[in-house]
Order: structure tokens, then C-alpha cells, then sequence
């Protein structure tokens, strides 16, 4: 398990692109839909300490499905990230291990080494983003935004990022 702690400033929506632009980090049209949904918000200042770790770490060792993960950290230290936490962790974590497969196109799966970032589902409609992964793909840091339908079920050796409860 890995921890990172988060300083967290809000970015106005229409500067998020710029931001990510500044900082070298390329995104894709799910991630571009996510930004613009009307429930996603940078929010207020916050810190938060995100934690990276397998399904298998956190004790779902034969992976899981979305509902799945939120039904079992809900009985842990961990929690669902703010829906805006995977825009900051990708500004912040610019040493991220890369990816061993550079590209995934239509396999529906898990890529090597990204860290899906399990925030609150802002739509249930399939076709629209659950979230946001990061990626580093030969160098390149990514932002992706990633669907699934409710039977999709990650590994168990799936990279997640959670916040932590405070107490």
C-alpha cells in the first residue's frame, strides 16, 4: 500500500484543461465528459491522504465489482474519493511505475499498473464515465476516465485509490 497526501485547491472547471495541459498530463474523451458533468467539483481546500492498494490488499482477493468495493471499505479505514480527488492525485504523483502494456484498445480490462480511483458514481447510465484512472503509458502521465456496467468485476491484483476515514 502506498499513501499520499493531498493539499487540495479548488480549480475553476474552465481552467481544469489549462491546468492539466501546464503539467504535461494528456487526458481522454472520458475524462473530458467527467469534468463536464454538473455534479463534478473541484470543491473547497482540503487535505486528504489517498491510499493506493490491490482488491487483493484490502481483502477482496478474487477482485470484485464496483458495488462490490464501496459495499466492503465501508467496513474499513477507507472511504470513496471526492469525485475531483483523481484530478489532484495526478497532478501530484508524477513518479507513478509504467505501464508494461501501452495500449488496451477494446479489451475491457484492467491495464497494468493504472489506479482506478473509486469516487461516488455522478451517473448510472452505462455509457458514461464511472471515474477517472491514471496512467503512465512510456513516460506519458494520463488522466482516463473509464465505463463499466455493474457486472464488470476488476481483478483481485487491480490498483485502486481510496481516501482514508478520519476518526
Amino acid at each position: 500500500m502506498r499513501k499520499i497526501v493531498l493539499k487540495i485547491e479548488p480549480i475553476p472547471s474552465e481552467q481544469i484543461s489549462d491546468v492539466l495541459k501546464e503539467h504535461g498530463i494528456l487526458i481522454n474523451h472520458y475524462a473530458e465528459e467527467f469534468f463536464a458533468h454538473p455534479r463534478f467539483s473541484t470543491g473547497c481546500s482540503r487535505e486528504t491522504t489517498v491510499t493506493i492498494a490491490s482488491l487483493q490488499e484490502i481483502g477482496l482477493e478474487n477482485g470484485a465489482t464496483l458495488r462490490d468495493i464501496f459495499t466492503h471499505i465501508s467496513k474499513t479505514g477507507l472511504k470513496a474519493c471526492a469525485v475531483s480527488t483523481g484530478l489532484f492525485l495526478r497532478l501530484v504523483w508524477t513518479d507513478q511505475p509504467q505501464s508494461r502494456n501501452s495500449t488496451l484498445t477494446g479489451t475491457h480490462s484492467s491495464p497494468d499498473q493504472a489506479v482506478t480511483v473509486l469516487s461516488e458514481i455522478i451517473e448510472q447510465d452505462d455509457a458514461f464515465p464511472k471515474g477517472l484512472y491514471l496512467r503512465n503509458i512510456d513516460g506519458n502521465l494520463w488522466l482516463r476516465g473509464y465505463i463499466c456496467d455493474d457486472a464488470y468485476r476488476f481483478p483481485g491484483d487491480a490498483l485502486f485509490a481510496f481516501e482514508m476515514r478520519r476518526i
